[in-house]
C-alpha cells in the first residue's frame, strides 16, 4: 500500500510539472507574439548601386545649408562637379519614369541649349525618386531628381533614329532602363552644378542617351496613380 501511495505522488508531481512547463511555454509564445515588432521592413531598392548613391548623394547637397560661409558652399559644388565628371560618364541600366513628352525649345536641356541644336526638337523629360516606397499614396517634391533628353524630330544616323522610335512608343508613367551620361553645364559649356545650390526643389539635369528601351518592370505602377 505505500509502495502504491510513493508511486502515486511521483506520478502526481511529473503530471503537474509538465502541465506547469507547458502553461509556461504557452505564455512566453503569446508574450513574444504580442510584443513582436510588426513594422514591416523597407523595401530592398532593386535599381543599379550607382544610380541609388547618385540620387543619395543629390539629396545630401539639396539639403545643404551654408549660407553663412561661401567657401565652403564652393567647395561642395567643386567636388560634386567633378564627382559628375569622373562618375556619370557612363551610366548603365538605370530605371526612370516618362513624365512628359514636349517640343518646347525652352524646355531642351542645357547642353542641347549651349550646343544650338537646329530644328525642332523633342525633350523626354523622366524622374527617378530618391526613395521608392511603394506604401505612399505620393512623392514630396523635394524626393526626385529630374531629368531631360532632347532629340531632334528629324534626327539623323541610325542610333538616335532608333531612339526616337522607342521615345515614340512611351506614356506618361512607363518606365526605361537608360544608358549614357548625365551632366548639366553653364553657358560656357562647362560642366556646372552651382545652380541647384541656390534653389529648392528638384534638380533638373542633362540626359545624354546611348540607349534607352522600355521596362516591363511593375515596380512604379503606383506611380500611375497619383498623376505620374
Amino acid at each position: 500500500m505505500k509502495k502504491n501511495y510513493c508511486f502515486l505522488l511521483v506520478f502526481l508531481t511529473t503530471v503537474i510539472s509538465a502541465c506547469q512547463n507547458q502553461i509556461k511555454q504557452e505564455s512566453t509564445a503569446a508574450d513574444s507574439t504580442l510584443f513582436k515588432d510588426t513594422t514591416p521592413e523597407p523595401e530592398k531598392d532593386a535599381r543599379p548601386t550607382t544610380q541609388v548613391h547618385f540620387l543619395n548623394k543629390v539629396k545630401a547637397d539639396s539639403e545643404l545649408q551654408e549660407t553663412s560661409d561661401a567657401i565652403k558652399r564652393d567647395m561642395h559644388v567643386e567636388a560634386f562637379n567633378k564627382y559628375a565628371a569622373d562618375s556619370l560618364k557612363n551610366i548603365t541600366g538605370w530605371e526612370m519614369i516618362v513624365t512628359e513628352i514636349n517640343d518646347n525649345d525652352l524646355s531642351m536641356n542645357s547642353f542641347s541649349s549651349v550646343l544650338g541644336l537646329a530644328g525642332p526638337v523633342y525633350n523626354l523629360v523622366l524622374t527617378s525618386p530618391i526613395k521608392v516606397e511603394a506604401s505612399v499614396d505620393s512623392l514630396s517634391i523635394d524626393n526626385r531628381v529630374d531629368f531631360t533628353y532632347t532629340l531632334a524630330k528629324s534626327p539623323k544616323g541610325d542610333v538616335l533614329k532608333k531612339q526616337l522610335e522607342v521615345i515614340k512608343t512611351l506614356s506618361k508613367g512607363d518606365v526605361v532602363i537608360v544608358s549614357g551620361a548625365i551632366t548639366h553645364v553653364n553657358d560656357q559649356g562647362k560642366i556646372d552644378f552651382s545652380s541647384f545650390y541656390d534653389t529648392y526643389g528638384p534638380w533638373k539635369l542633362d540626359l545624354l542617351l546611348n540607349d534607352i528601351s522600355k521596362s516591363g518592370s511593375k515596380d512604379y505602377q503606383f506611380l500611375k496613380k497619383v498623376g505620374y
